[in-house]
């Protein structure tokens, strides 16, 4: 008869509910008697951003930046005033500031959700750097026009659609992602982010016809400080019940087209539309393929056309800062192709950011708990509300497997819970709890 081994129940994180934790959130209301106690405990970094965050709260960005940068003076390694000055430089339009902060608090984080958190909100900052950008190039454009562009660089402004179909207008966004990729494997040419162009675009307030018009594709290469723009229309044939791309590249300096290209077919065929003008562009500037480009070039995103009207309309939600109509596209767009790594990847982003701009501030630096009922979502940063335990069990067993239970702890236990031996623990009478428990069954 084997010896019968001892139970082991090990309590491996216990957070109260009604005990502990971070103190009651910050409100505007609080600004005077955090002011009045800060006055008697100026050395108290604590009280101090409490202070910040009341300040920032009440919207007075500049006197919450003041006393939360004198409450880092006290104390440099305070993961909540780093986060809380970062979100201040935000309002303040500092984003450099900002950043530096959240890499600081970075630094400081202790878990894998906080880790999450600041690199959710790092993303969502990228977001914001472009536009300020975008709007600083536009203030600096006479010093901007007389400097050199960058040697082979190349900006793909946003396609303009011409036609009644709306269904097809998000392809606006499609091809110019597809010009973007396909042109950024040819090993010669420095590509310009999407988002970065559209975000210039954007601050530009351009027409459709200054979309395709050479001297403003001119400008904004210069204020993208890129050597060519190229400039696309896409539109119906009523005559023929196809679609037509046509593409200029432009000389930023001189604005002078340097090369065109022109397809048409049916809409099925949109991909191939799509190279053969890219093709024609690259034979009229003079620049030979490699095989391996040639190959690289042949590439499809996806062979599901619905798939890719459904990408496009991400890119369009995207664009107009709808993070979460963004990714219900692209996840409809993975729906249909489930190979489709761009709508993966732009999916996969949205999350992120989508996560980011939802996060209450004091739950973000640590200060306030979730509302109950939250569920953390993998990878979103998210800390769970409820009561948590980990409990590992250890019971006698003639095999050697592992059996994991995760799961709510239930008050009271559910009548059909299995029994097991050797085991020893609490449901917590009364309580409400919810937790996981993993149950380790080691040979004797």
């Amino acid at each position: 008869m084997r010896p019968r081994l001892p139970a082991y129940v090990l309590v491996l994180g216990l957070a109260s509910g009604c005990a502990g934790g971070p103190p009651p959130a910050v409100t505007p209301q609080d600004v005077p008697a955090l002011e009045s106690q800060s006055q008697r405990n100026p050395t108290d970094p604590e009280l101090m951003t409490r202070l910040g965050v009341a300040y920032y709260e009440a919207r007075n960005y500049d006197r919450a930046r003041d006393v939360l940068q004198s409450s880092l003076a006290l104390d440099k390694n305070s993961y909540s005033t780093l986060v809380y000055l970062g979100l201040t430089y935000e309002e303040l339009g500092q984003l450099d500031s900002a950043r530096a902060s959240y890499n600081k608090a970075s630094a400081l984080t202790k878990s894998e959700d906080q880790r999450n958190e600041i690199s959710n909100r790092l993303a969502l900052l990228t977001r914001k750097e472009l536009h300020q950008a975008a709007r600083n190039a536009l203030a600096q454009e006479a010093t901007l026009s007389q400097q050199a562009p960058t040697a082979n660089a190349i900006a793909v402004l946003p396609v303009r659609y011409f036609g009644s179909d709306t269904a097809l207008r998000p392809l606006e966004r499609g091809v110019t992602h597809l010009m973007i990729t396909d042109l950024s494997k040819v090993a010669r040419l420095r590509l310009l982010e999407r988002e970065r162009v559209q975000a210039l675009v954007d601050e530009m307030k351009l027409s459709d016809e200054g979309r395709t018009d050479p001297a403003t594709g001119a400008r904004s290469g210069r204020l993208l400080r890129a050597e060519r723009v190229v400039q696309g229309s896409l539109q119906e044939v009523p005559a023929s019940g196809q679609l037509k791309l046509d593409a200029d590249v432009v000389n930023t300096e001189t604005a002078g087209v340097q090369a065109t290209g022109s397809a048409s077919d049916r809409l099925q065929q949109l991909f191939d539309i799509e190279k053969q003008v890219v093709m024609q562009l690259l034979q009229r500037l003079n620049i030979i393929l490699s095989p391996a480009e040639q190959r690289a070039l042949s590439e499809r995103p996806t062979a599901d056309l619905q798939a890719f009207l459904a990408f496009s309309r991400g890119l369009e939600a995207e664009d107009r800062g709808d993070y979460q109509a963004a990714e219900a596209a692209y996840n409809e767009a993975i729906a249909r192709d489930p190979n489709f790594r761009a709508a993966k990847e732009r999916r996969d982003e949205m999350v992120r950011v989508s996560s980011a701009a939802s996060l209450p501030p004091q739950q973000f630096a640590g200060l306030e708990r979730p509302g109950p009922g939250t569920v953390p979502g993998p990878g979103l940063g998210r800390e769970a509300t409820t009561l948590e335990t980990a409990v590992t069990i250890t019971v006698p067993s003639t095999g050697g497997g592992l059996i994991n239970r995760i799961g709510p702890i239930s008050t009271p236990p559910p009548a059909n819970r299995p029994s097991l031996p050797e085991a020893s623990g609490t449901d917590a009478p009364g309580g409400g709890l919810f937790g996981i428990i993993t149950i380790i069954v080691t040979r004797p």
